[in-house]
């Protein structure tokens, strides 16, 4: 329920942030920053409606994917499918 003050989302947003900053950190890839992942995460994107289209994943895609331990999306079902 929104209470109308936006300070626990706001706090939520940090503490996601303070924890891919800490992942980041530690993976020991260079040049990789929060701001990186999330504009690559940004970039890569699945389209449904039958025909499942993708973005190219680049290599900061697929090393972010890798770092999260997300499923590749290409694998994922798409809505409306079981």
């Amino acid at each position: 329920m929104y209470c109308g003050h936006p300070q626990p989302f706001r706090f939520l947003a940090l503490m996601i942030r303070a924890r891919m900053q800490t992942v980041v950190s530690k993976s020991g890839l260079k040049d990789l920053t929060v701001d990186n992942v999330l504009f690559a995460a940004a970039t890569y994107k699945v389209i449904g409606g039958g025909l499942r289209v993708h973005t190219e994943k680049t290599k900061l895609v697929r090393e972010m994917l890798d770092l999260f331990g997300v499923k590749d999306p290409e694998q994922l079902p798409l809505p409306g499918q079981t």
